[in-house]
């Protein structure tokens, strides 16, 4: 007896088609929320070990604070610093190794740290045969200081534009502004800090991509106030100096057309996972936050300028009338005298 062949009929298939498609649609969403969500604890898990270098490094430091960056060991010195590894000018990851080790290799530059050579390396330096990917005295090498959210190659490993900012205005401005033998804010010693629970240290930051702005490797807290030594604190307007430790290269981006040049320079709190930023504070403690919980005032969007609507923009001061920006969670003290006088009245 002929026995007939059994298979699918086209509705069948199409149906089994419609089931897969169906569940690929419902996971999907779900597995990229566990991705992202993966991806947020790895980078708050990196800012508590950077938390815990800070203490280390507060034990061997007089309970000292880092710089932002120190270009010159002393405010009057006409020489620049030196790391101990070799690196000109370092930056505050440099400050944090007893407990890390470099934040960048020296190892691949020792074409310029050997005999007879010069005995530093600057941020432009390539390693001796180096392949294009190797990257320069910018690149680091050590894994806590990337955030694996921040997913743009150029940029993901720089030192100076990478995924994590110093508050720099309030715990190490290095800078010199109002009196050139004077630093901005620096040495600040935990004695000064009141409230070390509620003072940010490190954050998420933007990253310096070409639609972001340099250096945001300093974290620029909601309201730009101009305190102590300082001349100006965030990003330049025109007509103002930068002073005479000011970052310039001739490699930074024009700012590109249409962008606010205030606003493009800004270098807040990023809120890179599910709309929040990760933080570690003073008293190593790290947890995700919104803009609003740290205190940025938000543009309710400017198509005019590509601005758009929840972006964090900088207040200055001095500055009449009313604002919402406050820096309570970042001078140390859990207060903003300042801001509490300018903030509008409740309906």
């Amino acid at each position: 007896m002929n026995r007939r062949k059994q298979g699918f009929t086209l509705i069948e298939l199409l149906t089994v088609i419609a089931i897969l498609t169906l569940l690929v649609g419902i996971l999907l969403p779900s597995l990229t929320k566990a991705r992202n969500t993966a991806k947020a604890s790895t980078c708050l898990a990196n800012l508590k070990g950077i938390g815990t270098s800070f203490v280390l490094y507060l034990n061997e430091n007089d309970d000292t604070l880092p710089p932002d960056r120190l270009v010159r060991p002393r405010p009057t010195s006409d020489r620049y610093m030196i790391s101990p590894d070799g690196k000109i000018a370092p930056r505050w990851q440099w400050f944090l190794q007893t407990d890390l080790g470099p934040v960048i290799s020296p190892t691949p530059f020792f074409n310029v740290l050997g005999p007879g050579k010069r005995g530093f390396f600057t941020d432009t330096d390539v390693p001796r045969g180096a392949g294009s990917q190797a990257g320069d005295g910018l690149t680091m090498s050590n894994d806590l200081f990337k955030c694996a959210s921040m997913d743009d190659p150029e940029f993901e490993r720089s030192i100076r534009d990478g995924a994590y900012g110093y508050n720099y205005q309030y715990l190490g401005n290095a800078r010199r502004g109002k009196t050139p033998a004077r630093w901005d804010n620096f040495a600040v010693s935990m004695h000064q800090i009141r409230a070390p629970g509620a003072t940010v240290l490190v954050a998420d930051s933007r990253g310096a991509g070409r639609v972001h702005g340099p250096h945001s490797f300093r974290l620029d807290p909601p309201r730009l106030a101009v305190e102590r030594n300082a001349t100006s604190f965030g990003p330049l307007r025109p007509g103002e100096s930068a002073g005479p430790d000011a970052e310039v290269s001739i490699d930074d981006p024009p700012i590109p057309a249409g962008l606010d040049p205030e606003i493009y320079a800004y270098s807040p709190v990023e809120m890179r996972h599910n709309k929040r930023g990760n933080v570690v504070f003073l008293d190593s403690h790290a947890e995700a936050m919104t803009v609003q919980q740290l205190g940025y005032e938000l543009s309710p969007g400017d198509s005019s300028k590509r601005i758009a609507a929840g972006t964090a923009v900088p207040v200055r001061d001095p500055l009449s009338g009313t604002y919402s920006a406050n820096n309570k969670l970042w001078t140390g003290h859990n207060t903003d005298p300042i801001a509490a006088a300018h903030l509008p009245a409740n309906p």
